[in-house]
């Protein structure tokens, strides 16, 4: 008996090397979220500072006070200021129209493919699986002079339906998680719902998408989240109007030349909230979710 205490002993027992590596992971994890943190609470304060006032700042200290007064003026300056015909307001409109539309077309293609991949034989179904790894791993550089002359080619070079078209194709990570989420489900289910009499459609909308429901909410967040930041996408494809990642781009070129950088902060405010918003409240369940859809199978 004793014998068999020492050894669990043993077992539970950690080398002084293996804590001091932890407690280093630890601590490179602490510097890492507050070089993540501080700038957002630097620009924060900053955006309800006067113009005046952030002209007159000379020391650090300085930067890190707090504002003589906190009202939201030059939230009110730039929610008004218009670049090119848009301002903030369009620019958000058209940043969730993107992201809502974006994030449900992905997802529902990305789903449909994981579906037909993980429980399906077919020919060319590994030559499918390799196509989604290989197109996480390509960098988009590579790949956008033959999207440009792509989108040309269909005539939707400068609009909506164009930006949601490459979004739809964009699986990569969706797909990975979908699949393994899918493959973890028994074949089981199915059966009993085709001896019902359900079609191959009523198997995957009835059957598998509410038994994958976690993985695919945590899909939709950060499919929207990546979708709300994109700026490449529609700055190439959707010139006639801009988003709030690309219009940022133009307010602070513009602001930049008069100095007016607390209205520049502000807007920066502005389009890091919601995303911010929505990982806070959703925090829990995408990491659960994903963890979840990465070690089932």
């Amino acid at each position: 008996m004793e014998q068999v205490q020492n050894v669990n002993t043993k077992k539970h027992r950690h080398s002084p090397i293996l804590s001091v590596g932890v407690w280093i992971a630890f601590a490179i994890f602490i510097l890492y979220s507050l070089s993540l943190l501080f700038p957002f609470v630097w620009m924060l304060l900053n955006s309800f500072r006067s113009v005046e006032e952030w002209r007159h700042l000379t020391t650090i200290k300085e930067y890190w006070s707090f504002p003589t007064e906190w009202d939201f003026t030059n939230y009110i300056a730039i929610i008004n200021k218009s670049v090119n015909g848009d301002n903030i307001l369009s620019m958000i409109f058209y940043s969730v129209l993107l992201t809502v539309l974006g994030t449900i077309v992905n997802v529902f293609f990305s789903a449909c493919a994981a579906y037909v991949v993980a429980k399906y034989e077919f020919p060319g179904k590994k030559i499918l699986f390799a196509l989604a790894i290989f197109a996480m791993v390509v960098p988009i550089v590579g790949t956008l002079p033959a999207q440009v002359k792509f989108m040309e080619f269909l005539h939707l070079e400068d609009s909506v339906i164009g930006v949601l078209f490459l979004y739809s194709g964009a699986f990569g990570f969706n797909f990975i998680l979908l699949h393994s989420s899918f493959e973890s489900v028994s074949w089981t289910y199915a059966e009993a719902a085709q001896m019902d009499g359900a079609s191959h459609f009523s198997i995957f909308f009835k059957v598998m998408i509410p038994m994958c429901r976690g993985p695919i909410i945590s899909c939709c967040i950060l499919q929207a989240i990546t979708l709300w930041n994109d700026y490449s996408t529609p700055f190439l494809f959707m010139n006639s109007h801009k988003t709030l990642a690309v219009g940022l781009q133009a307010i602070q070129s513009e602001l930049e030349l008069g100095g007016e950088y607390p209205l520049i902060f502000a807007a920066m405010i502005i389009s890091i909230l919601p995303v911010l918003i929505l990982y806070c409240v959703f925090q829990k369940k995408i990491i659960e979710n994903t963890v979840a859809g990465g070690l089932k199978g």
